[in-house]
């Protein structure tokens, strides 16, 4: 395929400008320095933020490239991450990496980040080192970050150790060795909570600005990945945040689910007319580490019924290795959250090869009561870019965040956004194709009852969500 050209975008009267190059090159320093070569025809385009993603295709020559920038822009802010993809007004590529120069002479930028033992340790440090009072901030982070070999083959090992100890063992401490599991997985950096993130930072702003949570994970998985770019360099499993300080930023958060009810009752009535419902369960679980369902393995209660089949650690392993393992599964279990009535929709599949199944957000607040369904989207193409679609956009440069999964739903018809993006954008704007993303919205920003509400104007699903920024 061509390589895209770039655009010098210098819209009058725009606060936030942007010029997207793109390239597919083979070598990684070939592809950085094509970059340079390239943002060097800016026409005396100085910009005040930098922002650099890039596919598995350059997986673990990422800093080679961004020693590249570095060395070429200096100190200013830069932010970025290893994505499935992205679209930019010349197109939408999948393939390649693209360094997008933004200005906005009217806002003050920052991006900060930190690479600590422990997520939510991390967090933490992060958000008190972040100040926003107006404006809005976005965070880089893993979903899920693979380690290396032998670290892998720790947590396989610990996972193993941990679903041994619950066999025959009383709920109580079930739920103690899923406790023990969650911390080792949060000590060791391997799962990171978007609601629980979200939170820490929520809290630290007075919840008073809008948060993106860019949730990186990508479909086909591989060991040391993915990786968050901070100020040209790889932190890894880091957390990084990209703060703007301004006045008329607007953010736009949506998913492609019908709203949640008043009541849990309502909810559940709202899901069932929306999911394929397949069987309702007992669930046992801790924080983020489910245990059984109705006491039964969760992969074992769930097999015959989406048709998963056990993995050897050995297997597993081996797929991290060469990038072939595969995350994209069309059933998911929901759980019901008892304090916003909102729905966590939770992929399900032969991950592990253990029997508990850990993942990405604390569902300590939800009902025991699950249920495991089947959601059809082939009729929710447009649904999948709905914070795009019914707002003015007024020429602001529009950052924006879509799930990768719609290329698993639609595959080649996903390209189709490419020219229903430009349509509603114009010429100002990049997004990124990456794990659903998450978000802490104050009200005021908010178009109506989100389902996927998991904490107190936090919003997050394992599918199905979008989210932008108008800047």
């Amino acid at each position: 395929m061509r390589q895209s050209s770039s655009k010098h975008v210098l819209l009058k009267g725009v606060k936030t400008k942007s010029i997207t190059f793109f390239t597919n090159k083979k070598d990684h320093e070939q592809a950085a320095n094509d970059l340079i070569e390239k943002a060097r025809l800016r026409n005396g385009f100085n910009p005040n933020l930098i922002l650099f993603y890039a596919t598995l295709k350059y997986n673990g020559k990422y800093q080679s490239m961004l020693d590249i920038f570095h060395k070429e822009f200096g100190e200013i802010p830069q932010i970025g991450a290893s994505v499935d993809g992205m679209i930019f007004p010349e197109d939408m590529r999948t393939d390649g990496a693209a360094l997008v120069l933004c200005r906005d002479d009217d806002a003050k930028i920052s991006v900060k980040g930190v690479n600590e033992k422990g997520v939510i340790n991390s967090a933490e440090k992060l958000a008190g080192m972040i100040k926003c009072n107006n404006g809005c901030i976005v965070l880089h982070f893993p979903l899920v970050r693979v380690p290396s070999v032998l670290k892998s083959a720790e947590f396989f090992a610990k996972g193993y150790y941990y679903s041994k100890k619950c066999r025959g063992a009383t709920i109580e401490n079930q739920k103690e060795y899923g406790r023990k599991f969650a911390q080792y997985c949060d000590n060791d950096n391997i799962f990171y909570l978007p609601p629980t993130i979200l939170e820490i930072f929520a809290k630290q702003t007075d919840y008073s600005v809008p948060i993106i949570g860019v949730n990186v994970m990508h479909t086909h998985v591989r060991l040391n990945s993915p990786s968050i770019f901070c100020n040209f360099k790889d932190i890894g499993g880091g957390i990084a945040a990209l703060v703007i300080e301004k006045q008329d930023v607007n953010a736009i958060y949506d998913d492609i689910f019908s709203e949640k009810g008043k009541t849990m009752e309502e909810t559940r009535r709202n899901v069932s007319n929306e999911f394929t419902i397949i069987k309702e369960f007992k669930a046992i679980f801790e924080k983020n580490v489910l245990i059984s369902l109705d006491g039964m393995a969760p992969v074992e209660a769930v097999e015959n019924l989406i048709y998963a089949t056990e993995k050897k650690k050995e297997d597993l392993l081996g797929n991290l290795e060469k990038g072939d393992y595969n995350l994209n599964t069309p059933y998911g279990l929901l759980f019901f959250n008892k304090k916003t009535n909102g729905v966590f929709l939770l992929g399900i599949g032969s991950y592990y090869p253990f029997e508990m199944f850990p993942f990405y957000v604390n569902v300590s607040d939800y009902s025991d009561d699950v249920v495991l369904a089947y959601e059809f989207v082939e009729d929710k193409f447009e649904s999948f870019i709905s914070g795009l679609i019914g707002s003015n956009h007024n020429d602001k440069f529009v950052f924006f965040f879509l799930d990768v999964l719609v290329v698993a739903a639609f595959g080649e018809k996903v390209f189709e956004y490419k020219d229903k993006v430009k349509q509603l954008l114009g010429e100002n704007y990049f997004g990124i194709l990456s794990c659903s993303p998450s978000a802490y919205i104050p009200l005021k920003y908010q178009r109506r009852n989100y389902l996927s509400e998991s904490g107190k104007n936090i919003f997050f699903s394992s599918g199905g969500t979008n989210a932008c920024l108008e800047i």
